[in-house]
């Protein structure tokens, strides 16, 4: 029993560190990245009508109550950084909040299995950095064991299935993998009344899948269809480029190789739900028919198998790890080897994982070649009136957000002073290309850079954006000086030499 009592509090510390580490990363603040910025600009510039008319900028696309509620959340307490992604740092609190509901309600856990159960959540490196980003992916993995949680609920009369069919229809509005959960959950309710030949329980989930799934069509045909149609190219050449095999490898290691780890949990979590749906149990069989639907869904192109939409994932993996770890301890022969060896393991990984997520509070949280914020403060403090700035195309969006997006100028110029790059293909050439025209017209400039690969390739897009051969010629027309570098994003100031 002490020893219990120690674990239960070593683990309520880890977590506890984790929520800590996470509110040090909204302290610091870092930039918003292209693709938050991008969705941002929709948030910020537009009115609540605006928003609500497509397409949003920059291509971009979100769930329809998701930006509206970052939105009101801005509204209120104004649109930095922080309070666009603190909606994803609910989302993750809600997310552990509603584990230990879950299992100690529905599965009957205890606390150890429990403590098991949020520390790896608390802990995966996906989940500490999607809950610090403007983007709905933390808020999936919420959403959906809410969905499950809500028909867990329902199975056992505690709530009536016309406040379910509210409930899962307010969902859709904030979550897009929701709609394959609450397939599943309905979908299952209707072949079990089939087969329990409840005539009036059919009739009333026909009406309720038919309303949720009438809602959904006018939903996808307002929002979710026109919002991806841009991204049907990017992830076409996503499924050219990689294997099947390599993107299903990559849907439990979103944003870091590290959450690759849940692979190892993967066949106790199989185990445990084949366990259940053998014992016939509703909530393990209509998850089953949940991920059945999403990967048709990923067969036929209409969700793609990436790392971030599939966030819900590894929440579900651990839910049902310690049911499967059970099945094999009980088969074991030598049971407190088996104890001994699997606990020892388990330490091991939470150290490890507890020293990665105080790297979060370091240069882990940083995305390399776009803290840009640090850069356009230099400039707004220092910049005189006979002197500009450019802004390289690919950091034209992150710069908007920072410095407004009806600036005219940066810092306290009498004139315009910004100069927005038009094509990044041209700093790869040695020659006047009309972007090094466009710098080489004023007397002094300043150069911020984000989003570019300068002396070695960049994370994602293997070193395109090569900008050194036009910095090699600025440098023969004047005096380039880096003035800063924050985690590769360079700023520089460029002098032309007197004509």
């Amino acid at each position: 029993m002490k020893n219990k009592n120690i674990l239960i509090f070593a683990s309520i510390a880890i977590v506890a560190m984790s929520v800590i580490v996470r509110i040090i990363m909204y302290i610091k603040c870092r930039s918003l990245w292209n693709d938050e910025a991008a969705l941002a600009e929709s948030i910020v510039s537009r009115n609540w009508l605006e928003l609500l008319t497509l397409p949003l900028a920059a291509c971009q696309s979100a769930p329809v109550l998701y930006v509206t509620a970052v939105k009101a959340v801005g509204s209120i307490f104004g649109y930095s950084e922080g309070s666009l992604r603190i909606f994803s740092f609910f989302a993750f609190i809600g997310l552990l909040i509603l584990e230990v509901i879950f299992l100690k309600k529905i599965f009957n856990f205890n606390n150890c299995k429990i403590a098991f159960v949020v520390v790896m959540s608390a802990l995966l490196p996906s989940y500490i950095w999607y809950s610090n980003e403007l983007k709905p992916y933390m808020s999936d993995a919420f959403f959906v064991l809410l969905i499950t949680f809500l028909y867990s609920y329902y199975t056992r009369g505690k709530i009536k299935l016309p406040i379910l069919t509210v409930s899962y229809i307010l969902i859709l509005g904030f979550s897009s993998p929701a709609v394959f959960f609450i397939g599943g959950a309905l979908s299952f309710e209707f072949v079990s009344a089939i087969l329990n030949k409840n005539k009036k329980q059919m009739l009333y989930i026909a009406i309720s899948g038919i309303v949720i799934l009438a809602i959904f069509a006018l939903y996808y045909h307002w929002w979710l269809q026109p919002a991806t149609e841009g991204m049907k190219i990017f992830w076409g050449e996503d499924a050219r480029n990689r294997s099947v095999i390599r993107r299903i490898g990559s849907i439990l290691s979103a944003k870091e190789r590290r959450s690759a780890l849940v692979w190892f949990f993967v066949p106790f979590a199989l185990l445990g739900v084949y366990s259940l749906c053998k014992s016939k149990n509703k909530i393990a069989c209509s998850l089953v028919l949940s991920l059945s639907f999403a990967f048709l869904a990923s067969s036929i192109g209409k969700w793609p198998l990436t790392g971030r939409l599939w966030l819900f994932l590894p929440a579900i993996v651990f839910i049902f790890t310690p049911i499967g770890a059970d099945i094999v301890l009980n088969k074991a022969k030598n049971k407190k080897i088996m104890n001994a060896i699997g606990f020892s393991f388990l330490v091991a990984l939470i150290l490890y994982l507890s020293v990665i997520c105080l790297e979060y509070t370091k240069h882990r949280m940083y995305v390399p070649t776009t803290e840009i914020n640090p850069l356009i403060s230099y400039v707004q403090e220092n910049i005189k009136d006979d002197e500009k700035l450019y802004v390289y195309p690919e950091a034209i969006i992150q710069f908007r957000y920072k410095n407004g997006y009806n600036a005219k100028k940066i810092g306290n110029a009498a004139d315009n002073n910004i100069i927005y790059g038009k094509d990044y293909n041209e700093w790869g050439f040695d020659i006047l290309g009309n972007e090094i025209q466009l710098i080489l017209e004023n007397r002094k400039t300043y150069l911020i850079f984000s989003n570019h690969a300068q002396k070695k390739p960049l994370l994602f897009y293997d070193g395109i954006n090569e900008i050194e051969n036009g910095l090699a010629v600025l440098r023969k027309h004047g005096t380039l000086t880096e003035i800063m570098n924050v985690y590769d994003t360079p700023l520089y100031y460029f002098e032309r030499n007197a004509d």
